[in-house]
């Protein structure tokens, strides 16, 4: 008997260490959550995540299972994932504008939404986010939004939020028309709709004139995000037309409507506009000036605008430099992405024993992490090929 109760107790000792090693997720209705979280006296955390989402399912991979991670959720939330595109998922989304994943929302422990996060990152920038949503400095108060889901959306916002390969988008005209017709442009449901579709010059006039009023009754988040959008559409236009001169009319916006490292931004805007162009050399110069500035770079943003490069530039210079970011990118973080974009990289700036032994090691790491690794297979047996 005395056996049999140490293996007990080593049995729940296990399986106890094994719990707290995973964030305790709460499954339940939206108001079952906010009840919980009422009860315990602890804030929301709400994982906003759709099925075909990637980076959703990199960071439950690489980054939720972190101690740190782990123990401040525990600890502070009462934590939840929601899919955007079913259920009560799909109103939490209009409600909030979630349409790029992943997404985190927060909420405290009224049920009040106090602060947002988007994107993938990794565990020490993800803590800091949790930090942040604790800090009552940090939060957002937005009494604009009720605390119902049963909001009466239009019909033209619905389909924009129905499920993946069944969304449908209003023109703009159809916009212009709904909003002529609106009473209140301050209300929840016409704050959705301007917030999330593309407003005509009057509507956009509109909505900077009155910004101050939308971001006390919103937030700074939505706010913000709507002016990047419009930043960001005038962007895609110089882009598209490949003009210089309204790019750098859409520089000037972000100095004066972009309080949140607008510097920092413009560089981004300008690497984006340049590899778009496909001006390398001044693509280059944008991305080491954001580095030394910012003292690194997002290897998520570094690695995908390498693999571009790796593509489509053809400027030797320029894809020496992108081989330099990579290498610090794969010194701190050697995941199978970053090693095999930087292997394609070596092999198109010649230096193919390199890349033959940077390729082979993405596969072995690429297969330990039950990546497809394919395309670096057929990578490597290239470079075997062309000795």
């Amino acid at each position: 008997m005395k056996k049999l109760s140490l293996l007990f107790i080593l049995s729940v000792m296990l399986i106890s260490s094994a719990i707290a090693g995973e964030i305790n997720y709460f499954t339940g209705t939206w108001a079952e959550v906010k009840a919980k979280a009422k009860a315990e006296h602890k804030y929301i955390f709400v994982d906003c995540y759709t099925d075909w989402c990637g980076w959703c399912k990199v960071m439950d991979k690489q980054t939720m299972p972190d101690a740190g991670v782990v123990g401040i959720m525990n600890d502070k939330f009462i934590a939840t994932k929601i899919d955007m595109e079913k259920g009560e998922g799909i109103s939490l989304a209009m409600k909030y504008h979630i349409s790029g994943y992943p997404a985190f929302l927060f909420f405290d422990p009224e049920g009040q939404y106090v602060f947002q996060g988007f994107g993938y990152s990794e565990p020490k920038d993800f803590i800091k986010t949790l930090t942040d949503a604790l800090d009552k400095s940090k939060q957002v108060s937005a009494p604009g939004y009720s605390n119902s889901l049963n909001v009466p959306y239009p019909d033209m916002l619905k389909k924009a939020y129905a499920g993946n390969g069944k969304r449908t988008y209003p023109k703009e005209e159809e916009v212009t028309a709904y909003l002529s017709k609106q009473k209140d442009l301050f209300s929840e449901a016409n704050w959705a709709v301007m917030a999330q579709f593309h407003l005509n010059a009057k509507f956009e006039k509109f909505f900077f004139d009155n910004r101050a009023k939308y971001q006390k009754l919103y937030g700074r988040f939505s706010v913000q995000e709507k002016i990047d959008n419009i930043i960001g559409s005038n962007m895609q236009k110089a882009m598209k037309e490949k003009d210089e001169t309204k790019f750098e009319a859409a520089l000037k916006m972000i100095d004066k409507y972009v309080t949140d490292d607008a510097e920092g931004t413009k560089a981004n805007y300008r690497i984006s506009f340049y590899k778009e162009t496909k001006n390398w050399s001044k693509c280059v110069t944008a991305v080491n000036n954001l580095i030394k500035t910012k003292g690194d770079a997002d290897p998520n943003y570094i690695n995908s605008l390498s693999w571009d490069m790796y593509e489509h530039c053809t400027d030797k210079a320029a894809l020496k430099s992108a081989i330099e970011w990579m290498k610090t990118v794969i010194a701190k973080a050697p995941q199978y992405a970053y090693l095999d974009t930087y292997a394609a990289l070596l092999s198109v700036a010649g230096d193919k024993k390199e890349a033959e032994e940077m390729a082979a090691k993405a596969i072995e790491v690429g297969k330990q992490a039950g990546e497809k690794t394919e395309s670096t297979e057929q990578l490597l047996k290239k470079l075997k090929e062309t000795k």
